[in-house]
Order: C-alpha cells, then structure tokens, then sequence
C-alpha cells in the first residue's frame, strides 16, 4: 500500500474530519454507505463530523487493492469503536479516483447498521 493511501486512511481512522477532508478537490464527492454524496471539503468535514461524533474509534484493516490508473480500489475489514468502549468490525470497499494527491471523488462501500445496533461487541 502506498504512503499515500496509508495517510488518507490514517486521518480517517484518527477521525480527524479536517485533514480528511483536506485532501479533496473543491468539487469533490465523497459517499459513504447509502447516504448521499457529500461535495466539497466543507461539506465532507461537516459530515464527517457528525459521523465521527457518534464513534469513540475506527480501524481499516486492508485485505487488498487494486490500482487502475488514477483509482485505487480498497477491501477492508473495519473495526468501530462505540461510545461505550465495545467494538464491532464489517467489511467495506472504497473507489477513490485522484488527480495526482488530491482526491476527485470516494465511494465507501459499507453497511454500518450493525454498528448502531444493539447487543455490544460484535
């Protein structure tokens, strides 16, 4: 795995929503899960917030990538942290197209229903 993919994922997983979101284009898109897509540094950070603020952690443990170009596709197994200290890990999948180190548009692939739902760790 590139530096680079490694940094993106790091902020993420830091749940620092500003430098996340730093790393897209102005007229970037950002969709997570089936929520609409985000555009634009400013409204990725505000919706990463929201999100992070209902998590007290997140891991990307990556399985495999593939580079197409200027996308990067990701498998992962990601592990959340709740707010009360249980955890529980899904799969996901991302497609992030850049332009150089700047981010054009990221679709994350995730169902984080099981996050929210009851029962503790998972």
């Amino acid at each position: 795995m590139s530096d680079w993919v490694r940094a993106v994922y790091d902020d993420a997983d830091s749940l620092d929503a500003a430098a996340f979101a730093a790393r897209f284009a102005p007229d970037a898109s950002f969709a997570m899960g089936n929520n609409p897509p985000l555009t634009g540094p400013a409204e990725i950070e505000a919706g990463l917030k929201g999100f992070f603020g209902l998590i007290a952690g997140m891991r990307h443990d990556f399985s495999h990538r593939y580079t197409v170009g200027s996308v990067e596709v990701m498998e992962a197994a990601v592990t959340y942290t709740r707010l009360d200290g249980s955890t529980v890990t899904v799969p996901g999948a991302s497609v992030t197209e850049r332009s150089g180190d700047v981010i054009t548009a990221m679709r994350a692939y995730i169902d984080v229903a099981p996050l929210f739902a009851g029962g503790g760790a998972a």
